[in-house]
């Protein structure tokens, strides 16, 4: 996700070049549209992000309802801090983040779990009180528990993130929209990193340490999503060039009350 990691450069100018080949296929004569009942036209490659947040392509198979592994992506360590080792079976690859230990509990949290009886709700389902969970313990509006490694949490649904005094399995998200089930604007979908360092975007009650994708993060050309996480008015865009930068296109990129001065190109907020 962010751009200092894994190569960015190098990556987007593979994707650039990909995705360069795809358009000119899609754009000769003749070429048919996608059936209703499938999801692509087998053998399309289209972009994706890699599990560390770097951008890669995905193939479309020949059944057309389905797509390949996103590629190429690095794979995540399994040594230092946090890491699971590579025979635990645990994930060897993570999504989206680097707030890293954002302190307290937040509002929608609550403390460790006090042992007393536990409920129905597994783990990362929406929850009120510790009680409501079979973990025992509701944080940010969701069932959840401590960890220590990468594996400790089920992945691709959540990873282990650092948060106050300890670290605890928090949902993995890709908009704000993955968020509200836990309730709105409490939970946010905000950018941090894993008990490893690895890069991740996640649901928590961040409070003031709610973070964005950083600028010169990759991402699709115009794909604002991929940059302000859906949070609009955040005048933080996608950019022709295909990196988060600070900077709108319409006034709904701006804070509400202020105008873009862009349009067709990058402009500021006034």
């Amino acid at each position: 996700m962010a751009s200092h990691p894994r190569h960015r450069t190098l990556q987007r100018a593979l994707l650039v070049a990909s995705l360069m080949v795809v358009g000119a296929a899609h754009g000769c004569a003749g070429s048919e549209e996608t059936p209703p009942d499938k999801l692509c036209d087998p053998g399309e490659n289209i972009f994706c992000r890699c599990p560390g947040g770097d951008p890669g392509t995905k193939e479309c198979l020949e059944t057309g309802n389905a797509f390949g592994e996103c590629s190429p992506c690095e794979e995540r360590p399994t040594s230092g801090p946090g890491a699971q080792s590579s025979s635990s079976g645990g994930p060897s690859s993570s999504s989206g983040a680097g707030a890293g230990d954002v302190g307290g509990a937040g509002a929608g949290g609550m403390a460790q779990g006090g042992g007393g009886p536990t409920g129905d709700a597994a783990l990362l389902a929406p929850c009120q009180v510790d009680g409501d969970c079979q973990s025992g313990r509701c944080d940010h509006s969701y069932c959840t528990k401590a960890c220590a490694v990468v594996s400790d949490c089920p992945y691709p649904q959540s990873e282990c993130v650092p948060f106050g005094d300890d670290a605890i399995c928090m949902p993995t998200c890709t908009t704000a929209v993955d968020c509200s089930p836990f309730g709105a604007p409490q939970s946010q979908c905000g950018f941090t990193q894993a008990i490893d360092n690895w890069d991740v975007t996640v649901c928590a009650d961040w409070g003031d340490a709610h973070q964005l994708m950083p600028v010169n993060t990759d991402c699709l050309p115009f794909d604002h999503t991929a940059c302000n996480l859906g949070y609009p008015h955040s005048e933080l865009v996608c950019t022709e060039q295909g990196i988060c930068a600070n900077g709108c296109y319409i006034n709904n990129d701006c804070p509400s009350g202020e105008t873009c001065s862009g349009g067709s190109t990058l402009g500021t907020c006034q």
